[in-house]
Order: C-alpha cells, then structure tokens, then sequence
C-alpha cells in the first residue's frame, strides 16, 4: 500500500479540473486513429488474426479438452466472415451443444455468405435442445428460410424457460423486416411479459416494422428495483449447469471465530451509480464535505473496481465473493438458483454471532437468502435491533444518486451547468450539462444523508467501535458510464474507516475489487475464509488482521477482470482486463454496436441528445464513436494518458507486447474460473450434460 500520493493519482486530479482542455486534442486523435479502429478495414482475409490467432489456429481450438477454449474459439470465428462458413458448418455437428449453438448463430449473422450450411442447418431440426434448435432456426432464417426457420422461434417464444425466451425475441429482432409473421406473437407476449421481457418483445417489434424510435416501455418511469418478476424459470429450480456439489464446505465449518479478538462492528453505507466524483477524488466540482471528511479520518481507495458496471451482477458478486461467470449470475434480471454451497457471506457472519441487517436493497440477481439477514426490509433495524454486546454488520443503502434520479422533473441546479466537468466523448449541449449538474447536486444530497448516519452512530456510542466502509455500487449513472466496462462504468469510491487500526488520511492505490469485500469481512469477523471465494483480503485490513488467517491480501495485485452479458433486453459479450495503467477489452459480439437499444437507459435526457444528434449527422469525433456499426474485436487503452479511454492502442505495433500480455490474463481467467458467459443462456439452465 502506498500511503502517499501517486503520480497517477496527481493526473487524474489534474485532469478532473481541466477536462475540458482534452475534447480538441482527442477529436485529432479519434479523426487520425479511426483507420486503426475497424477490425474489417483489411477485409476478411483468412489468413489476419482476431484475438492474436488466425483462422486456422482458432479452427483448432475447436478440438480443445477445455469448454472455456474452445466456445472462445467459436465465437471468435465469425469475424473472419464468408471465410470461416466451412469451419462453421462443420462445428454444427461437435459433440458440445454449446459450440453447436454458437456455430449457428455466427453463421445466421454472416446472412447469404452463409448459404452453403442451409443443409446442415436443417438437420438440427431434431435438436434435443431447444436452445440449440432456435439458433439453428435463427440461422436458417437470416438466410433467407424465413418459413422454415419461423415456427422453431415462435415455439421459442412460447417457452417458459426465460434464457430460450430472451434469445428466441433477441434472434426475431436480429432478423427484422423478413420475420413480420411472428408479430401477432410478439405482440401477445409483450403484454403478459414482466418489464425487461415487455422491453426485448418491443424492441423486436421495432426493428420487424422498420420503426426509427424506440418503443416505450411500460416501465419508463419505475426505477430498477430487487424483483425481477415475469416469466419464472421452471426449470432453474431443477436443473443447472452448476448441479455438482462442486464445493464441500458448509457454513458451519466457517463459523469458528478467533476467540482472541474481539469482532469488530462493520456498518456499511453503499451508494448507487456513482462514479469516484467526490472532492476527495479530486474533483473540484463536487461538493461533498462529509464524505471528505470521512476520507480524511481513514484510507481512501484509489483503484477499487466493480466486474460489472450494473447493479444486480455487481451486487451478486460482491455478496457471494465470487464472479457471476462463475455461478451463472451474470445476465441483469435473471433469478438464477446459486450453485450448491456458494453462499451470501452475511450467512457465514450470522453463524459466527453477528446481528446482520440490511436497508433495503438486495438485487443479488438471486432470491436473497434467508439465513442471510436478521432483518432486511425498507423499514430494518441496524445496530439498534441486536442484543445487548453483540457484534453487527449494517448494511445502509443510499439509492439517491440511482440514474433514475437524474431524468426526473427537477427546478434549477445547485451546481451551475455551465462548469460542469463534460467527458470529450458526450456531445456539449444544454441537455447534457443539465444531466451532468444535476448528478452532482444528487451527490451533494448523498452527502448529507451519509452525515445524519454517522451522526446517529456517534450519537449511540459507536463511532470507535465500528468499522465504517462506504463505496458505490459501479460508475456514474450516465450514458457509457453505468453498464459499460470503461472505467466510467466500473472505478468507484471506497473509503474505510476504522479508528486507532488504519492511518487517517492515507491513500491506498493497489488494484481491489468488489470479490474482495466478502474475504475482507469473513477476516475481520475471524470466520474461517472458504477457499472457493475468488476475491482477496484488501490490503489495509490485511495488515492489521494476519493473525486471523492466511488469505492472500490484494496488495500487489497485477489484474482485476470485469465482464457484461445481457442487460436488460439487450444481449452483449465483453470481457476486459486491467492493471494499473492499461485496459484491455474483448468484444466477443462485434456485429452488436455500442449504441444498441435499451429502453431504460433511453429515458436518459442526455441519451436521448445523443442518439437525436447522431440522428441528425451532427456528431464529429470522440461523441460519434459510440455510435459505430460494429465495435473492434480488442481494444486497448491507456488509461493514465487517456483516462476517458478514447483511443484505441490495439492495432499499434509499439503496444503490440502489452496487448499480448493483457490478453493472455484475460483468457487465463476466464480459464480460472469457468466462464459461464461462454454458454448462451437458454443453454446455461438444461436438462443436458454440459460440462
């Protein structure tokens, strides 16, 4: 831990009051960098590489003993175009359903270059999966077998299973115009569908009828909150991909506590939606002197990252200390059952004596565990209900500053407009600098009610027995920050307090991330740490707890990992990497632009700006980036001279080793810990033996 100010930390100050110096220079970047940008510029000749291999080197992956190998390799075929169609048909017939799947969807994307499979496309009519059977049917379709591909989707659509049901209204949207008799269908789903599953029959209904503008949703003006509700998944309760007890450990083995240490209080105060823009971050526009103060009285984190840049996959991880890839949890909105054994940590910390509570979000993107909590409820006790000398953890969640907020009906700012602090990649206008000012006047508000909680806990006594986190749950609520990998999406505040144990004032600038919060807390209650758990001890409370047990700490760490999947109706697969100064992306679905629809997000002011602006051609540089046909298969960015992450590094020959590097830490990971992202969804709940 470096308990002085880095250089990176310097910049990024520097470059917070001065934002807006850089939209020329990175306009000129974007405009000479463009030709590197386009993995297709060079056309799809056989023998480039995408993701460092050729075409026959990915062809060969296929035979891979690894699931996460060779599903990687399917899915990165398609981007070498007509030229990969005969490796394509011949992965139809592989032994693994799910690169059965995969081979037909990329061949359904390739359209008329892909006609040459119509034959063995059609044999998958007798697919035992029907996961399997709608891409093949999606496939046929984009072909040009509209008729003979059409009833397998619309049987699709019928399903109760909720992943068949996704993909079966995503593959209708993909194909557009051509499937205009499955939208009686649609229409009728639409109605008895819950709202993200309302939002994708729409969204197909749309792109059938050729219509420029989003539908409304029925949810526009609800914010996200814990329950999914809609279509149940009958068969999630059943069967999993993650069926075998591939833990042996049970809770109560965990629950023997150091005797020798008296377990601390823990009270966390979490926020949604927001961003490191706090003054103790350095920036200057914020005005938000409790949180400053806190920072002040205790160690403030620097490079804490989320996985995900969305609440429900972000919270999953963070509660269970183990990457949704790794237990299904990654698509937003899912309600997936947890594998056998893998566990809300507050679990571990009831069985140890802890009085647990929670006010009031749960959003795990499964049903919150009953043993988790003695109270969970809008209307909770914190460290009030418990028994006289107990130890608790409380957990306040602040949802003031949730996106939701910004869109509202509000009067003037208390931030003026005109000084707000615009990324280069958002266009400058009234409507966006309004959204910019009013997300800071929500953190002021934010502000506030973190002081009347820490009021009322010196009020009680407790201030100097508790130890005090606050963080924020992923990056700003605004568009290309929240749900997206960029460090606008997934860098946030984390500032721990815990008196006469961690130097006030300092500054901690090791790589941590949300999979560090449960270990964290298992070490300070003493609670015997699962070895399944993917996260480390962060670095300060590691130092001060070592006789407690011996978990690596976060200190020194090389990379964090982050991953986004389905959001909401809008299905995507992204992978990234990161160390100190470098982010690496994998776009593993090319053909799906940035700018793809999504209904909630939509309701943004300042999204709606954008996509009007683009609309109209009046969107040059940096702010036109987003809105490209296909995203590149890599990106690389260097974020201490590119914070905003801009320009593209990948194709450069000087950062040729780094990318290498980068990627080869990505796939070693999603090696690690089994990417289950790999799997589509109407594959990841099955009655078949997926490995």
């Amino acid at each position: 831990m470096n308990l002085g100010r880095s250089p990176t930390e310097s910049r990024w100050r520097r470059i917070v009051r001065q934002s807006m110096y850089s939209r020329m220079f990175l306009t000129l970047a974007v405009v000479l960098a463009c030709p590197l940008m386009s993995e297709f510029s060079q056309g799809a000749d056989a023998e480039r590489t995408v993701g460092g291999l050729s075409l026959s080197n990915w062809s060969a992956e296929l035979k891979s003993p690894s699931p996460v190998v060779r599903r990687r390799a399917v899915l990165s075929l398609g981007a070498f175009g007509k030229s990969a169609v005969p490796v394509l048909t011949q992965a139809l017939g592989h032994d693994d359903p799910v690169v059965r799947y995969w081979a037909a969807s990329e061949l359904g994307d390739l359209g008329d270059e892909a006609k040459s499979a119509i034959e063995p496309l059609r044999k998958m009519h007798s697919e035992k999966s029907i996961g399997v059977r709608i891409a093949a049917a999606y496939a046929l379709c984009r072909i040009g077998q509209v008729e003979e591909g059409l009833p397998t989707l619309l049987e699709g659509l019928k399903d109760e299973t909720r992943g068949v049901w996704n993909s079966s209204a995503d593959f209708l949207a993909r194909i557009g115009p051509p499937a205009k008799a499955a939208i009686p269908t649609i229409e009728e789903e639409a109605k008895r569908g819950a709202d993200h599953i309302a939002d994708i029959c729409n969204e197909a209904l749309r792109r059938i009828r050729g219509v420029d503008q989003p539908i409304p949703s029925k949810s526009s003006n609800a914010t996200q909150g814990d329950a999914a509700g809609g279509k149940p998944n009958k068969k999630a309760a059943k069967e999993s991909v993650f069926s075998k007890a591939f833990f042996d450990e049970d809770v109560s083995r965990f629950a023997q506590s150091n005797e020798k240490r008296k377990q601390p209080n823990v009270l966390w105060i979490s926020a949604e939606d927001i961003s490191p823009s706090l003054g103790c971050y350095g920036d200057s526009y914020a005005i938000t002197p409790r949180l400053d103060q806190l920072a002040s009285e205790g160690v403030r984190f620097t490079r804490c990252f989320t996985h995900a840049g969305v609440c429900a996959i972000s919270r999953s991880g963070l509660i269970t200390g183990m990457y949704p890839v790794a237990i299904g949890s990654q698509h937003m909105r899912s309600q997936i059952v947890l594998p056998p054994h893998v566990k809300a940590f507050p679990e571990y910390l009831r069985a140890a004596g802890y009085w647990t509570t929670n006010r009031s979000k749960t959003d795990y993107n499964f049903p919150p565990p009953k043993a988790a909590w003695d109270e969970n409820s809008a209307n909770a006790r914190d460290w009030r209900g418990r028994a006289p000398g107990q130890p608790f953890f409380s957990v306040i969640n602040l949802t003031t500053t949730h996106e939701s907020q910004i869109r509202g009906k509000f009067g003037e700012t208390l931030h003026d407009p005109a000084k707000a602090p615009l990324p280069p990649y958002i266009p400058d206008t009234p409507v966006t600098r309004r959204d910019w000012a009013r997300y800071a006047d929500l953190l002021t508000t934010l502000d506030q009610q973190v002081a009347a909680i820490l009021d009322q806990l010196e009020a009680d006594g407790l201030a100097k027995d508790t130890i005090v986190f606050f963080w924020g749950d992923h990056g700003q609520g605004l568009p290309r920050g929240k749900r997206w990998l960029y460090d606008s999406g997934t860098r946030v505040p984390l500032i721990i307090r815990w008196p006469d144990q961690l130097k006030p004032g300092s500054v901690c600038d090791d790589l941590v991330c949300f999979l560090d919060f449960a270990p964290t807390m298992l070490r300070l209650a003493g609670v015997v740490i699962p070895t399944h758990l993917h996260g480390r001890v962060l670095p300060s409370v590691e130092e001060r707890t070592r006789a407690n047990g011996s978990r690596p700490s976060a200190s020194g760490r090389e990379f964090i990992f982050g991953h986004r999947d389905r959001m909401d109706e809008t299905y995507d697969l992204i992978r990234s990497a990161r160390d100190t100064r470098f982010k690496y992306i994998r776009n593993y679905a090319p053909e799906r632009p940035y700018a793809q629809n999504i209904t909630y997000m939509n309701q943004m002011p300042t999204m709606r700006e954008w996509r009007r602006l683009n609309g109209e051609g009046k969107l040059t540089g940096a702010t036109a980036l987003h809105f490209r046909e296909r995203k590149p298969v890599e990106e690389l960015f260097d974020t201490e001279a590119d914070p905003h992450e801009i320009v593209n590094l990948a194709e450069r020959p000087e950062h040729a080793a780094t990318l290498k590097r980068m990627r080869a830490a990505l796939e070693r990971w999603q090696e690690d810990v089994g990417d289950s992202g790999l799997i589509p969804e109407p594959l990841l709940v099955t009655p078949l033996n997926i490995p």
